[in-house]
């Protein structure tokens, strides 16, 4: 067996089903995870003063952009120090930070979602440091322990994420799960009972189609989503591979181990079922040409039945939804991904999520640019993993936090509770795996999300994945 062998087998362990027993973790994106995209970028403006911390994120609506901002008020109240944001929607920003990093124009502190294709890289790379000493070990306590996991990695090593032995490159402050949102209204209106689906693990393919039948046949969409910017169905891909064939496999196949592959069977049928759902109108027709933030919009409107968002939902009702909206959970509330127990039996105990899914790390041009900026950003590092900002945070957004004892310290509204209510459903779970977007290395990544959109074209399941497959077979190569 070659190093790169057992590196990959190592890998496998860490973020394979057994490793992820408890609670484990999507790609989520925006602001907490939204990954809203309107524009082709919004940049609010770079650091002008050259003493203060540049802090990089996606925060540009909603109650994401509301919690950036408490963030940055409460830790300058706190300290004295001064923090100027920048803001990306989200795919500009894949680009941005990456140009940026390793440059004199990198950020000091930036967002970032775990994962061998995001952090993982910049790790590899060199392009952040260790944060050895900066989460205290009240901190760390107060962490679920996974979510520090999800940023654990062996320096310069790409495979090594969830890695015990390695040093943590990211302060998680954010948990996503990765469910489907029904609309109640709509739902009761095309006679299917709401309460069937409330937070259901056992929904099964079959049934899931007849609900859709049902949705279609009184008039409304039955799924919406907005795919202009490739990452939303990336989300399905992810949820249909691991409902096909299981966390493990599903990672076996992106380190092409135990003889798996990414053009086995199970694939082939999740794909071909996602496709089926396009193709018997199912899903809104100009699925390509919409972006997030408009299919949400639809959704809260009343015109769909299902709509799929991480727990980050709350941004996007703030920014989206009519005024007279009712929220989560009087107006939508959550199942989890349709189970196809004909393909793999433990399917409907078997989760999708991000863990953590917002991280913030540092840069390594920021200990370039004296002792006291470096100390005072590895304070604004700190910050994001204190009780004071995860509260700020979780009470602004209603997304769930990587600190236990913030549940503890608030009376939660509705809404919160139910939001939360899938970090217990998470940890009762036989397994939980993360989205693609995260999990695999980035160039399979590119071509699965390509891929998704070409699914709705006219590409079929099986020539998509013997590109993806080939793809992914040179990227592993290249890590050798």
């Amino acid at each position: 067996m070659t190093m790169i062998d057992e590196e990959r087998r190592r890998a496998l362990r860490m973020i394979g089903a057994a490793g992820m027993i408890g609670l484990a973790g999507c790609a989520g994106d925006s602001g907490n995870g939204s990954g809203d995209n309107n524009s082709d970028g919004s940049n609010d403006g770079g650091s002008n003063n050259g003493n203060a911390i540049s802090w990089w994120n996606l925060a540009v609506q909603g109650s994401s952009k509301e919690a950036a901002a408490k963030l940055e008020s409460l830790f300058e109240e706190q300290t004295g120090i001064e923090v100027e944001q920048t803001k990306y929607e989200n795919t500009p920003y894949k680009s941005a930070i990456s140009n940026a990093l390793g440059t004199n124009e990198a950020p000091d502190v930036f967002y970032i979602w775990p994962g061998p294709n995001r952090l993982g890289r910049y790790v590899s790379n060199g392009n952040v440091i260790p944060l050895d000493g900066i989460l205290s070990e009240e901190q760390q306590s107060a962490y679920i322990q996974d979510a520090l996991l999800g940023t654990t990695y062996k320096e310069g090593d790409i495979l090594s994420w969830r890695d015990e032995g390695g040093k943590t490159y990211g302060v998680p402050y954010d948990v996503a799960g990765v469910p489907i949102w029904y609309n109640k209204n709509v739902l009761n209106d095309a006679g299917v009972d709401p309460k069937r689906l409330q937070h259901s693990t056992d929904v099964t393919w079959k049934e899931f189609l007849n609900i859709c039948s049902k949705l279609t046949d009184a008039g409304y969409t039955a799924i919406e989503c907005g795919n202009r910017n490739r990452w939303t169905i990336g989300h399905w891909i992810s949820a249909f591979m691991i409902k096909a064939a299981g966390v493990d496999h599903y990672y076996n196949a992106g380190f092409e181990l135990e003889n798996a592959s990414l053009t086995d069977k199970p694939f082939q049928t999740a794909l071909s079922r996602l496709k089926k759902l396009y193709d018997d109108g199912y899903f809104n027709q100009d699925i390509n040409s919409l972006n997030n933030n408009e299919a949400a919009a639809l959704f809260f409107s009343g015109q769909a039945g299902f709509w799929h968002q991480g727990t980050w939902v709350s941004e996007l009702i703030s920014s989206q939804a009519p005024d007279d909206f009712a929220g989560v959970p009087d107006a939508i509330d959550y199942m989890w991904w349709p189970a196809f127990p004909d393909v793999y039996k433990n399917s409907k105990n078997e989760r999708i999520s991000v863990v953590p899914n917002s991280t913030v790390a540092i840069s390594s041009q920021a200990a370039k640019r004296g002792d006291k900026h470096f100390a005072n950003v590895k304070k604004f590092a700190s910050f994001f993993g204190s009780l004071k900002a995860q509260k700020a945070f979780f009470e602004i957004t209603g997304s769930p936090v990587t600190r236990t004892d913030v549940y503890n310290d608030i009376e939660m509204s509705k809404s919160q509770k139910t939001t939360t209510a899938t970090i217990e459903q998470l940890q009762s779970a036989d397994a939980v795996g993360t989205v693609f977007d995260v999990a695999y290395l980035p160039e399979t990544t590119e071509a699965l999300l390509s891929g998704g959109q070409n699914l709705f074209t006219g590409t079929s399941p099986s020539k998509l994945l013997q590109n993806v497959q080939q793809t992914n077979r040179e990227a592993l190569s290249n890590l050798e």
